[in-house]
């Protein structure tokens, strides 16, 4: 009866320990990211704009490495404001998707440059972007059925 008891109580440990680790591991990688992106001199206010949807990637299992990657690029290209909150929230919403973190980035910059090069400007480059990452969707769903 005794030993039934600490093996319970000693699964119940072991449970708790999981789950408060699991619990903060996105906690724990966005702090990583966050301290990485500063070490490279990305600011504070670029970092608040794009949490959300960074938080939305780690949540849907892309990773740190690749994330910082599509961040650097932005943050270097100086993209700005509405439009980096939107660029970073459509790669986000691929990657929710099922899409690679590197390949969504491509998608989403790919269609704003191409609207930028065709004359359009502010809504009108957010809705290119945004028509490119309903294609895409559609053809990863079209993949897998």
């Amino acid at each position: 009866m005794r030993t039934r008891r600490i093996i319970i109580l000693s699964s119940i440990l072991v449970l708790a320990t999981l789950v408060s680790g699991y619990c903060g591991e996105p906690d724990t990688a966005l702090g990583q990211l966050k301290s990485e992106l500063k070490s490279q001199g990305v600011s504070d206010q670029f970092i608040r704009i794009t949490e959300s949807s960074v938080k939305r990637m780690l949540a849907s299992g892309a990773k740190i490495s690749d994330i910082k990657t599509v961040l650097l690029d932005l943050w270097n290209q100086g993209v700005k404001a509405r439009a980096l909150k939107n660029a970073v929230s459509a790669v986000a919403e691929l990657v929710a998707s099922g899409d690679d973190t590197l390949e969504a980035a491509r998608i989403a910059s790919g269609a704003a440059h191409k609207a930028e090069a065709e004359g359009l400007s502010g809504f009108g480059v957010g809705m290119s972007v945004k028509k490119a990452v309903q294609d895409r969707k559609a053809y990863l769903k079209s993949l897998k059925k």
